[in-house]
Formats: structure tokens, sequence, C-alpha cells
């Protein structure tokens, strides 16, 4: 019996360790294997460092030297006649479209009426005056009861105070027809630019000269590092299209609205900002509106000089890659002359980024990398995509 005993509780044991303990134990394994974070690849990645330089960074917009939009005009009943195309480049004083004022044509049109009616009475003095020329010769000379020169200056008489009248008409109608049509002229050069939805709210058309400009902000800390002439290295946020160009203008007060809050508004610790003006060497790629950021180069403006193996090309764009804090990501650059194994690259880079040279196995854009020490030794060339 007490053997017996024994077996049950062993079987129970069994069970409670199958049951419980086993389904834990695993359990806790397969966690403790999902908590683990995967190893970054060691890549053997050789560097080229670029110079630690001072730089101020500059947003803007691409926005053209010039610009006009049209609005209706609410005083007129017509609809606007427009003279140009879409797309057409107009020089100044271009007729761009013109208003008819109906009121003026409705005069004009009884100016024409009249005009109408005193050719026909003027013909109707001339019947008349031919009929008492008719009759003064059928009427014996004795019977005349008026001479002949009489009745032509009784008739011609008539006929100048019609030809008063005409001259009038005439006048009127000539002073009418300058103001029957208001035209509107283009001020600039520029490129016309017509809505295709006709709203209310929708100008006649847009006028935007071809000279593009970045309109950008700098806050007050950076505001004394900078100043007019000084170089710049752009680049197009969405497309990384670069381009040259300078600081053209730097306005000495803050917008209105920035200058005029109080320290009390001001507790956030923000700065004011002050309005930069860029101009562009070259506007291929470029176009109204595009987002654009400048770098401004420090101190000494030196040309940096890549290694031509970090230097990839793709479909005509030349770029490198970058360790940016772990992560490998593209720099689109400008290259220049060549010098011996190094390029000149004129823009693009920042500040000490780290420039992947070679690296023993293949590295492409959004890598997770080690920061770990430059190796030395032969390395197999970056990947390129």
């Amino acid at each position: 019996m007490k053997k017996r005993t024994m077996v049950i509780v062993g079987i129970v044991v069994v069970l409670f360790i199958g049951i419980f303990v086993l389904p834990n134990l695993l359990g806790g394994k397969k966690e403790a294997k999902s908590n683990m974070k995967p190893a970054v690849e060691d890549f053997g990645i050789e560097y080229f460092e670029v110079p630690d330089i001072e730089q101020v960074y500059i947003n803007g917009v691409v926005q053209p030297e010039q610009a006009e939009a049209f609005s209706k005009d609410t005083k007129m009943t017509s609809t606007p006649e427009i003279k140009v195309n879409n797309g057409d480049v107009v020089e100044p004083e271009t007729e761009l479209f013109t208003y008819e004022d109906k009121e003026i044509t409705k005069e004009i049109e009884a100016q024409n009426n009249t005009l109408t009616k005193l050719a026909t009475k003027k013909q109707n003095i001339y019947n008349k005056w031919n009929r008492a020329i008719d009759n003064y010769n059928k009427t014996k000379e004795e019977d005349r009861s008026t001479t002949g020169a009489a009745i032509d200056e009784q008739h011609q008489a008539e006929v100048d105070s019609v030809d008063e009248e005409i001259l009038f008409s005439n006048q009127t109608i000539a002073d009418l027809s300058t103001k029957q049509f208001i035209s509107t002229k283009a001020k600039f050069k520029g490129r016309v630019s017509i809505p295709e939805v006709k709203d209310e709210n929708a100008p006649v058309l847009r006028l935007t000269s071809d000279d593009l400009y970045v309109a950008g902000k700098v806050n007050e800390k950076d505001l004394m590092k900078i100043s007019v002439d000084q170089q710049a290295n752009l680049s197009v946020v969405s497309s990384g299209t670069t381009v040259k160009g300078k600081i053209s203008y730097i306005d000495d007060n803050p917008p209105e609205a920035k200058a005029n809050q109080s320290d009390s508004n001001n507790a956030d610790g923000s700065m004011s900002t002050y309005n930069v003006k860029l101009s562009l060497d070259s506007l291929e790629g470029i176009k109204n509106g595009y987002h654009m950021q400048a770098t401004i180069n420090l101190g000494d403006n030196k040309p940096i000089e890549v290694p031509k193996k970090a230097i990839y090309d793709q479909e005509g764009k030349k770029y490198v890659l970058v360790n940016d804090f772990g992560s490998v990501i593209r720099r689109d650059i400008q290259v220049g002359e060549e010098k011996g194994e190094n390029t000149v690259v004129n823009f693009g880079l920042e500040s000490a980024d780290r420039i992947i040279v070679s690296s023993k196995k293949k590295i492409k854009e959004g890598d997770l990398i080690e920061e770990s020490n430059v190796e030395s030794g032969e390395a197999a060339p970056a990947a390129k995509e």
C-alpha cells in the first residue's frame, strides 16, 4: 500500500514538471532570444575626414526677382480679353489684356447713329438745294422773288450747321474710343502664366521674371558671421541638385512682427531672424518655389581634395557615401579638377563628414556600420549602387 502511494506521488510530480515548469523554461529562452539585438557588422572601413570648418546654414525658397498677379477689375462687367499666350516671354510695355467699357461702347453706338442721321439730313439739304436751284432756273426772271446767290447762301448755311454737328460727333467718338478699352501692359520682362481654372479668386494672369533668387532667413547668432558677396553652396532639398551662389542682400532689421515681440513673449529662448537674399550662378534644374539650403563656409575656403575611389557616378551625378553616426548616407557633390589620386570637391560636403573611401565588405546607402577606429591595410573598394 505504501509503495503504491509513492508511485502515485511520483507520477503527480512528473506531470507537474511537464505542465508548468518546462513551458516556462522554454518560453523564457524564446523571450530572451527575441530581446537580443542584431549585431552590427564591422565592415573594416577606410575613411577620409572632411576638415571641421565652421559653417552657417541658410534655408530658403526660390523666388523670382519680380512678380505680379493681375486681379480682375470688379468694376468691369465685361470679361478681359487676353492678348498673350500662356508661357510667352514678354517685354516691358507689351499689352497683356484689355477690358471693354460697355457704357462707353453704348455712347459710341449712339454717336454713330447720330452721324447716320446727320448724313441723311445733309443729303436732304443738298436735295432741297438742288430743287430750289431748278425752280429758280425755271421761273421767269421778272417772277423771281429772290436771287440765286441768296438760295445758295441759305442752303450752304444749313449744310455748315450740319457739318458742325458731324464734326462734334466725330470728336466725341474719338474721345470715347480712347476710353472704350482699358489696356494693361507689362511693367517688366517676364513669363506669362494664365490660370487654367477660372474661378472668382483666380487672377487674370501672372507675370514672373525669369531671374530667380533664394529668399532665406538667418538667426541673430549667425547674422554677424556673414556678409554680402560671401560665396555660398546651395542644394535643392528635394532633388539634391547643387549650384554655386553668393549672398546678395542682408536685411539689417528683423521682420516687424518679430522685432516688436517683448521679452516675455521670447521666454522660449527663440532668436530674431533676418531676411537674406542669395543669387544663383546657374538656374539649371532650379524652379520657382523650390526649397534650398545654402551652406556658407567661414574662414579658410581652401578646396577639399577627396580620393577618387570614394566618388561614385550615377547617371552623371557624382556622390560619396558618408558615415553619419553609424548610418550610411549619400551626399551629392559637384567636383572640380583632378589632382593625382584626388579630385577637388567644390561643394556638397559638410564639415567633419566621414567619407567612406573603401571597405572590406560591400557597403550601400542605408547600411548600419560600427563606429570603430579606421582600419589600416589593403581594403576592397566600397560597393557602388
